[in-house]
């Protein structure tokens, strides 16, 4: 994610001018030609090619590229809205492993070191939870980064699975029904942790939904389409009496085109959310965050610092 500050002029001179130079070359080209076209040819003197017509092909770009745009930020909102609910869900799991188990609601643990030696496996585990979903999503195999979390066989067996991210969370649920006793309180307790792991897996679900439904593929080319169909016909409405096009009016082309290709372009990237790219939901430093509150919430006191943005970019 860009944080405020880090779209300055570099950055969006190399991603939007240079990043953008065919559609520069094209307007430029296509500044210079059709002056020759409407001086040596009728082409350009029919209502189709007017400055109205242009106009108004104008509009009809920037409406459709403004809803494509919307719908991508929509994407990209939902997948930062289920982030914060998986904040949010981790501190509560945290807060009631710590504060509901004891050696009276857990007859199957012992001693009061083990049940702290239970809170702090459940925490744990559940953090590896959280980066097992961000590497997941990002579909990254780098599962090594789960060790510190992890026992050693327990990382060895999860690398077998598929979904990784489902694994842990049904050990959680696996870990709990164990631990706790068949009294009615004891159940009932028992419950309320497995809707708190049903509400992890609401949230893990959200994040695939967005993650495997591909955006319409025909949005994409009818946007690019556009934009392009602008980029070539804009200049003919620039088009004088004299059959000239002028400095000013070409680079005022050049702006216009590259605004619809900025927005597009935009909208490209907000649109696949989880994809380890600049305009990605910053799983890594939420991670982090989770991370802090969780085991502050166990009292530990070795405990990595936040993520900073990097060049203007928070991962």
């Amino acid at each position: 994610m860009i944080v405020r500050g880090g779209t300055g002029i570099g950055r969006a001179f190399k991603h939007y001018v240079l990043g953008n130079w065919p559609l520069v070359l094209t307007v430029l080209v296509v500044s210079r030609a059709i002056p020759w076209v409407a001086e040596y040819t009728d082409v350009l003197q029919t209502d189709v090619f007017s400055a109205t017509a242009i106009g108004l092909l104008a509009t009809v770009v920037g409406i459709f590229i403004v809803f494509r745009f919307n719908e991508a930020y929509q994407r990209w909102w939902e997948a930062r809205i289920l982030w914060g609910a998986l904040v949010n869900e981790s501190r509560s799991f945290a807060r009631e492993v710590i504060t509901l188990l004891s050696t009276e609601r857990t007859p199957e643990i012992g001693s009061d070191r083990d049940v702290e030696a239970l809170k702090r496996e459940l925490v744990h585990r559940h953090l590896a939870y959280c980066n097992a979903l961000r590497l997941s999503l990002r579909g990254q195999d780098t599962w090594n980064e789960l060790a510190p979390f992890l026992s050693t066989g327990e990382l060895s067996k999860l690398k077998r699975y598929a979904n990784k991210p489902t694994q842990l969370n049904r050990m959680q649920g696996e870990v709990l029904a164990r631990s706790l006793g068949l009294d009615t309180p004891q159940q009932l307790l028992l419950m309320r942790f497995d809707e708190r792991l049903s509400r992890l897996y609401d949230i893990q679900g959200g994040c695939e939904r967005i993650k495997n439904t591909v955006f319409p593929d025909q949005v994409r080319f009818i946007s690019q389409a556009l934009v392009w169909l602008g980029a070539i016909g804009v200049p003919v409405a620039f088009l004088g009496t004299d059959h000239e096009i002028r400095v000013i009016e070409v680079l005022a082309v050049i702006v216009i085109s590259l605004s619809f290709m900025v927005v597009e372009q935009l909208g490209a990237a907000l649109k696949n959310p989880f994809e380890n790219e600049p305009n990605d939901t910053p799983m890594t430093a939420l991670c982090r965050t989770i991370e802090i509150d969780l085991r502050e919430q166990l009292g530990e006191t070795e405990i990595p610092p936040p993520i900073e943005p990097t060049a203007g970019v928070l991962m």
